[in-house]
């Protein structure tokens, strides 16, 4: 969000930008979702009760999370997303790496 504010383009910051503000509102959604979906399943889980569809969606779409967020925020830093001094390059290629090591998103 920082970088958004701070980054000028066409004389205005690309934060005002209706589709930059859209993606911002997303990924803030999608995080939250996720967020909440697996609280969800710690809170069954914590209550001895059987959580597993709740863990599976939390799992799948924290997966798909990952990359969708990252990816949406490497097109908002355009270049500097893809340095590898940036943390998102990171991200992105961690949040990749889920699907493949953590496995197919169909469960």
């Amino acid at each position: 969000r920082d970088y958004a504010k701070e980054r000028v383009a066409f004389g205005e910051p690309i934060a005002s930008r209706q589709a930059i503000a859209f993606m911002l509102a997303e990924m803030a959604i999608e995080v939250d979702a996720t967020r909440l979906m697996t609280w969800e399943a710690a809170w069954k889980l914590d209550r001895k009760e059987d959580a597993t569809k709740e863990a599976s969606l939390a799992k799948t779409y924290a997966d798909d999370t990952a990359v969708t967020v990252t990816d949406r925020a490497v097109q908002i830093l355009g270049g500097h997303g893809y340095i590898r001094d940036h943390p998102v390059e990171l991200w992105l290629r961690n949040g990749r790496g889920f699907a493949t090591f953590d496995g197919m998103a169909i469960v």
